[in-house]
């Protein structure tokens, strides 16, 4: 069947609902073999967070200043823990589309993260419990560091166009440190006098992937309705 298009002849809303319905009918099925709900969470979440990016900002600019993506967001209204997003030294807001943005950023760009390092690199792994299943999902997005360490630079110069480059989202403190070493002078950023680097770390168990995934994928899909005012949100994937 062919997509639903919006007036602007857009087909985002309707791939969200046709994503959020897949996940929600694999959940019914019974199947007795081992069921791969959290590679489908894993995988809806991936497309959801790179193909309707752009398809978020353009829901934002058209109330910039009544949009949800705005506020702040509202971890139980969205299946989550108030304290899933376990750390962000981001200079901005917790609203729901920074939210996202770090989400994206971190299954879009993944690397080999070590959780137990001080600067983790960007990317997405498992939290097991003592059994050695899975107790949550841990999505960083760190783009200050490189191979879980603090990101170095070479000069004065480069390190300086870093900082111009990404002022909006570094702490107004922000500056550099010059060391020398055996391999020369390497520069970092300190803010506080201590070493920094942007960081989010967002955890989120199994059942709450799935909660977010399934309301992400709702609230996209809402420009289906016909004349839909633009703020009433119903449950399109139960029906």
């Amino acid at each position: 069947m062919e997509y639903h298009r919006d007036p602007k002849n857009q087909i985002y809303a309707n791939l969200a609902y046709r994503m959020g319905k897949i996940v929600t009918q694999y959940e019914k099925i019974n199947i007795i073999e081992e069921k791969y709900e959290t590679t489908l969470y894993l995988a809806v979440l991936q497309n959801l967070m790179t193909n309707c990016n752009e398809y978020v900002r353009q829901m934002t600019r058209a109330k910039p200043n009544d949009s949800i993506f705005k506020k702040e967001i509202e971890f139980a209204s969205w299946g989550l823990m108030k304290y899933c997003w376990v750390k962000n030294s981001f200079n901005e807001q917790l609203n729901l589309q920074n939210f996202i943005t770090r989400m994206r950023n971190s299954v879009s760009h993944p690397t080999i993260i070590d959780i137990n390092s001080a600067y983790p690199s960007t990317g997405y792994t498992t939290l097991l419990d003592n059994s050695n299943i899975i107790k949550k999902f841990r999505f960083v997005n760190s783009p200050d560091t490189k191979n879980n360490r603090i990101k170095i630079f070479q000069s004065e110069k480069q390190i300086n166009e870093y900082i111009d480059q990404n002022k909006k989202e570094l702490p107004i403190d922000i500056n550099f440190k010059v060391q020398k070493d055996r391999d020369g002078l390497r520069y970092y950023l300190i803010s506080n006098s201590k070493e920094f680097a942007r960081i989010s770390i967002i955890d989120l168990t199994v059942s709450e992937l799935g909660a977010f995934v399934k309301n992400l994928a709702n609230y996209l899909a809402q420009p289906i309705q016909e004349n839909w005012d633009g703020f009433t949100i119903i449950d399109l994937l139960a029906a």
